[in-house]
């Protein structure tokens, strides 16, 4: 095994703000993988808050919600938010997220390098 496997409970993790709105847990970071993975958080959004408009230039986001109910503004364009949806977000779209339910909002949320910026990667490994 070239390093050890990491282990870490959700319970163990300090909730921290997001650069966008809301708290996250940061589950697993950039530094602890050798892959293009950027992040895997498990993100808490309270009623009525939102994660500001913001898109990445070269990592993909994929959300999946487990709890409360809200609208993901992609572009011009609004899609509800409830358990079990998921969102696959391209680099460079521009995305909006915002809890309009009672309760508090907590998704899965984890940024992936786009082909291209994978492709770079790679061939700077080699």
């Amino acid at each position: 095994m070239s390093r050890p496997v990491t282990v870490r409970s959700i319970n163990d993790v300090t909730a921290e703000p997001t650069n966008h709105g809301a708290l996250k847990k940061v589950l697993v970071r950039h530094a602890d993988v050798d892959a293009p993975l950027m992040f895997l958080n498990e993100v808490y959004v309270a009623p009525g808050e939102d994660l500001k408009s913001h898109s990445h230039y070269d990592m993909e986001e994929i959300f999946y919600f487990l709890e409360g109910e809200g609208v993901m503004r992609v572009e011009e364009e609004d899609h509800p938010v409830a358990p079990g949806v998921s969102f696959v977000m391209p680099a460079r779209v521009e995305h909006y997220l915002k809890n309009t339910g009672a309760t508090s909002m907590r998704f899965i949320c984890f940024g992936v390098k786009e082909r291209a910026a994978v492709k770079e990667w790679a061939d700077s490994r080699a």
